[in-house]
């Protein structure tokens, strides 16, 4: 079951997880911006079976929040998704609604130089990119991310341009 919201990101009960899809029920998602020491961060290209999304460049770790708080979502999902456990901290929340998706989106970021072991069922590809490099990437090609990656990232850019948080 997925926590439902209203458009005040106040909880108004539990829903299937398949009521969500299309984008007519409000939900919270959980995602994380995971850097090495070198400054460059992961971005994940999701797999072709993935519901929301297919085939499109994502945040370094990405959850639905089922009956918990955005950090234990947050926290399971990098274990399960890259296989590592790390301290983060929350950057911020957004509002991320769209046709196919309606979410408060709460972004994280985390520093580590981990090995990761990313989970072929629901990763097929990682890459470790610098920020400049992903921002103009991501103005050229667009269409290759997801449409939270592209909203959180102009709300990232604009709080601490191609720095780390």
């Amino acid at each position: 079951m997925i926590i439902q919201v209203n458009e005040k990101d106040e909880v108004v009960g539990l829903a299937p997880r398949e009521s969500f899809y299309g984008g007519k029920i409000i939900h919270r998602s959980s995602h994380l911006m995971l850097f090495n020491s070198k400054g460059e961060v992961v971005t994940m290209k999701r797999s072709m079976n993935k519901r929301w999304y297919p085939g499109l460049y994502t945040f370094s770790v990405s959850g639905t929040v089922d009956n918990e708080t955005t950090e234990k979502c947050i926290k399971r999902e990098m274990v399960e998704e890259i296989g590592i456990g790390v301290p983060f901290k929350k950057l911020f929340t957004f509002r991320h609604f769209d046709d196919s998706d309606n979410a408060f989106a709460t972004l994280y970021s985390a520093v580590s130089d981990k090995n990761i072991t990313p989970d072929r069922q629901e990763i097929s590809e990682v890459n470790w990119v610098t920020l400049d490099w992903l921002k103009k990437d991501m103005a050229n090609h667009p269409t290759k991310y997801t449409h939270t990656m592209l909203e959180g990232m102009k709300i990232y850019w604009g709080k601490y341009g191609i720095e780390l948080p």
